[in-house]
């Protein structure tokens, strides 16, 4: 009997924090309405430690978020936010040639 009350507490307990966790709607919009205002204000700082807070990154936001219909990055531009907009663009391609035995790797940065 004390072995099944044990496993009922301990199963509550495992219960009670994703509950806890679960956002609703209006939690989640208000998070990414943030995050565009954060691109908008050009502060990187701000955008960074926000997006930290709230358990988003920077690639996931780059991709999948939308401000005002455009891309992040593009609305970033639209409002002058180069900063911000340099941070979003950011990023690197490796080549790799499996026939070529060296283990260097070729690093192209795209410019665009």
């Amino acid at each position: 009997m004390k072995a099944l009350a044990t496993t009922a507490i301990a199963a509550s307990l495992l219960v009670l924090p994703s509950a806890a966790i679960a956002f609703d709607k209006s939690t989640i919009e208000s998070l990414l309405v943030q995050a565009c205002k954060d691109v908008k204000s050009n502060k990187v700082l701000k955008l960074k430690t926000n997006l930290k807070r709230n358990h988003l990154t920077l690639p996931l936001i780059s991709e999948k978020l939308m401000c005002n219909g455009e891309s992040v990055y593009d609305f970033a531009m639209t409002h002058n936010a180069d900063k911000t907009a340099k941070l979003l663009r950011t990023g690197s391609v490796s080549i790799h040639d499996v026939a070529y035995n060296n283990s260097d790797k070729i690093w192209v940065w795209l410019d665009d």
